[in-house]
């Protein structure tokens, strides 16, 4: 290096080359370039002939392995970055329901049910724009919650922010709530991409509750974000309802979700039954 090269700039060179600098590095005689001894691409280049001032003529530059290795780094963290996303959207949808391990991939049967479930997360994107939900409905343990919850996982994967949440706690939540509370509460069941208000028709039966429900309901129908409802309320008696108050929220309800009928055999019955065989088998063992 040249006697004449600016002792600044001479030590920023001096700094990036030691960096760039491995024990098994080489010279390459042909071109007079330092080459990686592992991958064997140059780790220099020469400025063009016009940039070539003060005896600085060659600047440091990765080889393919440095490049490979930035760019592995770099995806590990992206990684990391996209595992922890997931893991606070999941902790914010599921607050109080169990539902983190309700997968699609888990299932023990494909249902129809499940598989319409499944074509709605595929095709998110398209029913986000239209403001489409579903309706879940049918009887008493027959899958809704759980298609519910697969769907939530699934869009949660993708980085979707979703709320499960059960009617009857929203409506004990606003009771509880006034005024500027209320209004904030309310606010956040509007802030995800997906909401999913389970098991409508569980909540009290009173004019306060159909009042809260209505508002909830309305107001994300207003929002165009869409929303799953789960319910146990046969469609026949949503359509036809004769309480005004409870016509208002079917109404709003079938506007922007498409029904869905759940109406296999009680999985929640047959699992509990299963796990009462398996405890007592365990409980009646001869040692």
């Amino acid at each position: 290096m040249s006697v004449n090269v600016n002792p600044i700039m001479a030590a920023i060179v001096e700094a990036a080359e030691t960096l760039n600098t491995a024990p098994d590095d080489y010279i390459n005689p042909d071109d007079g370039l330092k080459y990686c001894g592992k991958c064997h691409t140059p780790k220099e280049a020469y400025f063009p002939e016009q940039y070539r001032k003060n005896g600085l003529d060659k600047h440091p530059i990765a080889c393919k392995c440095a490049v490979e290795e930035r760019a592995r780094r770099e995806a590990e963290q992206r990684e990391l970055e996209r595992l922890n996303r997931i893991a606070i959207l999941r902790s914010e949808a599921f607050r109080d329901i169990p539902a983190a391990g309700w997968r699609f991939e888990n299932a023990d049967v494909m249902t129809p049910q499940l598989v319409k479930a499944r074509r709605y997360s595929e095709n998110w994107d398209a029913f986000r724009q239209d403001g489409t939900g579903l309706l879940l409905f049918g009887n008493v343990g027959t899958g809704k919650s759980y298609a519910a919850g697969c769907i939530a996982n699934a869009l949660i994967e993708r980085m979707v922010s979703v709320l499960f949440v059960g009617l009857s706690d929203v409506v004990n939540r606003m009771q509880g709530n006034f005024g500027a509370d209320r209004d904030a509460y309310l606010k956040t069941l509007m802030r995800p991409e997906l909401l999913i208000l389970d098991d409508l028709g569980a909540e009290r039966n009173t004019s306060f509750g159909r009042e809260r429900v209505f508002d909830v309901v309305n107001k994300r129908l207003l929002t165009g974000k869409p929303m799953i409802v789960t319910t146990n309320i046969p469609l026949s008696v949503m359509q036809k309802a004769a309480d005004l108050d409870e016509r208002r929220i079917y109404d709003r309800v079938l506007e922007v979700c498409v029904p869905i009928q759940f109406n296999d055999e009680n999985f929640r019955k047959g699992n509990a039954a299963e796990n009462v065989k398996r405890a007592a088998k365990i409980l009646n063992q001869t040692n």
